[in-house]
């Protein structure tokens, strides 16, 4: 008897769906991922429109929990740490919620992301909870948007746009910290075989920061003595030679480089150029 009831009821959700109307939605769902820095953030929020509505202070009231899009909660994830409006945040997915007020918005970055609308939401879930101005736009945006904008080495600002509603998160990822621990981990505490690029990009990195610029002349060294025919290594290791005034190393690679980039049998890449205006500066 059980199994009857049990086929009964299959037989009638089956029915169910076969008998519903497939529509698209009108507030479809959006999932984006992108690069901040060294983090990748992925985004998945339900996206409405204005058709013509009064939107904050209207259909979405002020002063009230809302789900930051629509349909279920926006999810936010991060793979990194990140630091947003200046309150650390740690990897991992996040429902983002908000408290829409005219001057100023309540952000919210809350543990349960799973959530349909903002309906089981609890403050004392909020991982960080911030206030951040609004920005009025005279131009109207028709469509609910997240996305970033600005972005630096070390972060982005991340944009909710809606109506004449503009606010800008600030979004920031500590990639030096991040960059250094690879450096322990492939070069000073690896026990097997360094690849050329690593040395390569670690001393790039070192060069560009103005860091331990010793340090980053050996890594080039041994880049260009493991990879020879990168040009390019010899290049930026003479470059560096001059900067540290030691001229005879800047000049004798410089004049190796262009060489060498004369004779590249796919191209020279620019570097020509560079050796030449180099070598001139070397000379002066």
């Amino acid at each position: 008897m059980k199994t009857k009831i049990s086929l009964f009821i299959t037989l009638l959700s089956c029915i169910s769906l076969i008998s519903q109307i497939i529509q698209p939605s009108l507030s479809p769902t959006i999932t984006t991922k992108q690069k901040v820095g060294l983090a990748t953030i992925d985004l998945q929020y339900g996206q409405p429109s204005v058709k013509g509505r009064t939107i904050f202070g209207s259909l979405i009231p002020y002063n009230r929990i809302w789900r930051t899009g629509a349909n279920a909660s926006t999810k936010f994830t991060t793979d990194k740490e990140i630091n947003v409006a200046g309150l650390n945040l740690p990897a991992g997915t996040y429902g983002l919620y908000s408290i829409p007020e005219e001057k100023e918005w309540t952000i919210s970055f809350n543990k349960k992301s799973n959530l349909w609308g903002s309906s089981g939401y609890n403050k004392e879930n909020d991982i960080i909870r911030f206030k951040i101005p609004v920005t009025n736009s005279k131009e109207l945006r028709e469509t609910f948007s997240i996305y970033f904008e600005n972005f630096t080495i070390n972060g982005a600002s991340m944009v909710i746009a809606w109506e004449n509603t503009i606010i800008k998160i600030p979004v920031l990822v500590n990639s030096d910290r991040i960059i250094e621990e690879q450096i322990a981990t492939k070069i000073t505490n690896e026990k097997g075989e360094i690849k050329a690029q690593t040395y390569f990009d670690a001393a790039q990195y070192y060069y560009q920061k103005n860091k331990d610029l010793k340090q980053a002349l050996i890594w080039f060294t041994k880049a260009e003595k493991l990879r020879p025919q990168a040009f390019w290594y010899t290049y930026y290791k003479s470059e560096l030679a001059l900067k540290l005034n030691q001229k005879d190393i800047a000049k004798t690679g410089a004049q190796k480089c262009l060489k060498a980039a004369k004779n590249s049998k796919s191209s020279d890449y620019g570097y020509i150029a560079k050796c030449s205006l180099l070598l001139k500066a070397i000379d002066n």
